[in-house]
């Protein structure tokens, strides 16, 4: 007699509609928030990347270092502004050595930001190497 009562009601159906959508719309909602966090990192990367471009594009083809890193970090922080959650931005034009025609440097952004979804923190830096174009003197 017992048993019966248990058999009846594991057959019935009503609320199940109810069980399902209780047991899987958090694991949903956990899934979108993580999208979400992912799309911000992604996006605030390529940013990064995109601000060490530009800032090594202009730096190239300035006369000195001083120059250089002052147009530099205008270019980079106008593509820095742009970054999703930005709390800290950082352009810095790194030469190697003196700043000479043919030489090399380094133009590196970096980002920290609040994710949207979870809210933790999360540092980005992205690097870009450059040969000096234009230089002053020798």
């Amino acid at each position: 007699m017992r048993f019966d009562r248990v058999r009846r009601f594991w057959k019935e159906e009503r609320g199940s509609q109810l069980l399902e959508f209780i047991f899987v719309f958090p694991l949903l909602w956990v899934l979108l928030m993580f999208s979400f966090d992912q799309f911000a990192i992604m996006f605030n990367k390529q940013k990064a990347l995109a601000a060490a471009y530009e800032a090594g594009r202009i730096a190239c083809v300035q006369p000195n270092a001083g120059l250089a890193s002052y147009h530099g970090q205008q270019r980079g922080m106008e593509e820095l502004d742009q970054a999703i959650g930005a709390e800290l931005r950082e352009i810095r034009i790194l030469p190697q050595g003196r700043w000479r025609k043919g030489n090399h440097f380094e133009a590196r952004a970096t980002l920290h930001f609040t994710l949207p979804a979870s809210g933790g923190k999360y540092e980005v830096t992205e690097s870009y190497h450059m040969m000096i174009e234009n230089a002053e003197g020798d």
